[in-house]
């Protein structure tokens, strides 16, 4: 009986705070469970900075990876290799500056 004395004697204190410290109280405690410790806020991607996952020819998708690991690259730092020499300079074919 004591238990649920003190339990509802809780709960009426939570009903007499202000919403906000109910909010900051529910936080904490959420916070504190082991599941939630090094927890992180989601951030949506932002996919104008990265490649959206594509389907490719499995043939080109082992050769590029075969390339990779014959240089001990990561995929990253091969895909930014071949994007900056294709996109990376200037088209000086049709330029008379």
């Amino acid at each position: 009986m004591p238990k649920i004395i003190n339990t509802i004697s809780s709960l009426k204190k939570l009903d007499n705070s202000n919403n906000d410290e109910k909010i900051n109280d529910i936080e904490e405690n959420i916070n504190k469970l082991s599941s939630f410790k090094n927890a992180r806020e989601f951030k949506k991607r932002n996919w104008k900075n990265i490649l959206p996952p594509m389907t490719c020819d499995v043939e080109l998708v082992q050769k590029f990876r075969d390339e990779a690991n014959s240089k001990d690259w990561k995929y990253t730092t091969l895909m930014n290799k071949i994007l900056r020499e294709r996109y990376g300079r200037e088209n000086n074919n049709n330029e008379d500056d």
